[in-house]
């Protein structure tokens, strides 16, 4: 059986939500490595890496971040598959050569993200204070004016939506960073709303990274 490595925080951003039964259903087990500790990403098959409240923007990226970078530098320069989540795709854009800034605040919302490819287009729940540039070799799948928030580059690829996310798992996310109600509320609520439509379009993302990552 494949093995599918997940490197998240013990304590945040590691649900896997709609990735767990995509992972069975694509015949993977599933092991877990703590970004806390320094990242060992070899043997996996394919790594996914989750969200964080850490940074690795110009400036402000942690010793632990740069660690980050060069592993998964050196995992998917020896072609290895990736899937980068939010924090996991700044990491990604970070590693392949693209930039990474910090905002004057917090990107959050539900919103819309417009694409020619239909895996990538539809409303998305988003939350990020750093946003990506993605690296001129990459292929930009989806962007706001403000930041690229879909790319891949090989088999490799950077998504900073939370796909694998319910209105739950947000809600924990936001009573774990100590955020105010008001700040996750509406995400919440977006999800609530289109608890379904969201999955469908997670699992139909994941099943055209897997398409071209995986085959």
């Amino acid at each position: 059986m494949s093995t599918a490595l997940i490197l998240s925080h013990s304590w945040i951003a590691g649900e896997l939500g709609t990735l767990d039964p995509w992972l069975d259903d694509q015949g993977f087990s599933i092991s877990r490595r703590r970004r806390e500790d320094a990242p060992d990403l070899e043997g996996a098959d394919l790594v996914i890496v989750m969200g964080s409240p850490w940074s690795v923007a110009t400036g402000h990226c942690t010793t632990a971040g740069a660690r980050e970078i060069e592993a998964v530098r050196a995992y998917v320069g020896s072609g290895g598959a990736l899937l980068g989540i939010c924090y996991g795709a700044q990491v990604l854009a970070a590693a392949l050569g693209g930039s990474v800034r910090r905002q004057d605040r917090a990107f959050a919302g539900y919103v819309e993200l417009e694409s020619a490819d239909q895996a990538v287009a539809g409303p998305w729940m988003v939350w990020h204070n750093d946003a990506v540039e993605a690296p001129a070799s990459a292929e930009v799948l989806g962007r706001l004016p403000h930041a690229d928030l879909v790319f891949r580059q090989g088999r490799a690829w950077g998504v900073q939506p939370h796909i694998e996310v319910d209105a739950g798992i947000v809600e924990r996310m936001g009573v774990a960073l100590g955020a105010t109600e008001e700040d996750y509320a509406p995400l919440v609520q977006g999800l609530t709303d289109d608890a379904e439509g969201h999955r469908t379009r997670a699992l139909g993302l994941l099943d055209a990274f897997a398409a071209a990552a995986l085959a």
